[in-house]
């Protein structure tokens, strides 16, 4: 649209030199030329940026495009939609986690949470009343870093994992799935079981080092399976050094006909694990360090 130039210091000729007529031509030229530029440019070009209902989002805010928003206050006050850092939070459920926290549109008094671990894969999701007068429970998902699939297919909820087997000669294709990686020529460890190392002292008997030892609770370890689950390979008994050194054994089934005629399984010969199977051993191992606290900052 041309653009209308107007000599504001003269009047227009006219029978009298209407000066009302005059500014009534200048105003309505002006009101034009903003809605042209209007059109052109988009409302976006006359908003102000903030996070106001309305504002153009500059990076950084609400924690998007730059870091995210230090609140480190109890996990249950109500917040702007955003991303968070949160460290040693009071009701939160992990030291150091950062946080998606959006109101949900229908009624904005509820919230959703989606908390992801800072320094270990730990994820976590619960909605929550920005009053505080409701709110469900922390929920964490559980995944390849949390669990693991055992030699018979089953899933446990369980982590570190070693994995005993001939890693040369498996004929497991699975035994070095997802994060799983070689730790000697005797095993594989997970993610979270970096560090370990299994060595073969003899027929059937291996030496795990490099951790705490055993899995404080839960369970410890898990004899062979047949690849579909349907019977147990061998029996595995398991020893703790005071260094944290771990001694397992590895025994054939020897059934054993009871005085009220029940066959009883016991342990027999050793021998080296089925090179269709694995043992699995769930390990203690020392805590990774955690982020410092963030100290708050005044915006």
């Amino acid at each position: 649209m041309p653009r209308q130039e107007i000599n504001i210091g003269t009047a227009p000729t006219g029978a009298g030199g209407d000066t009302t007529r005059s500014g009534a031509v200048k105003i309505n030229a002006m009101t034009a030329e903003l809605y042209a530029r209007d059109a052109l440019l988009g409302t976006a070009a006359n908003a102000n940026i903030g996070t106001a209902a309305g504002d153009v989002m500059g990076v950084g805010a609400g924690g998007w495009l730059g870091e995210s928003i230090i609140d480190s206050t109890n996990a249950n006050n109500g917040r702007k939609t955003g991303l968070y850092s949160w460290s040693n939070t009071f009701n939160a459920p992990h030291g150091a986690l950062q946080v998606l926290s959006s109101d949900w549109g229908n009624d904005p008094r509820w919230q959703s949470q989606f908390a992801m671990g800072i320094s270990e894969n730990r994820f976590f999701a619960r909605s929550i009343q920005k009053t505080q007068s409701a709110a469900t429970s922390w929920a964490e998902f559980y995944h390849t870093g949390n669990t693991t699939r055992g030699s018979g297919g089953a899933l446990s909820a369980a982590s570190p994992i070693l994995r005993i087997a001939n890693v040369a000669l498996s004929e497991r294709r699975d035994l070095g799935e997802q994060s799983f990686e070689p730790a000697g020529a005797w095993g594989v460890a997970n993610e979270e079981a970096r560090g370990v190392t299994v060595e073969r002292l003899s027929v059937g008997e291996y030496r795990l080092t490099g951790s705490l030892g055993l899995a404080l609770e839960g369970w410890r370890t898990h004899d062979p399976s047949s690849p579909d689950g349907g019977r147990m390979l061998g029996i595995t008994d398991s020893r703790q050094e005071d260094d944290g050194t771990v001694i397992i054994r590895l025994f054939k089934q020897r059934w054993t006909l009871t005085d009220d005629g029940e066959m009883v399984p016991g342990r027999g010969a050793p021998m080296d694990v089925p090179l269709n199977s694995w043992i699995d051993v769930r390990l203690e191992m020392p805590k990774a360090e955690a982020p410092p606290p963030i100290a708050l900052t005044e915006e």
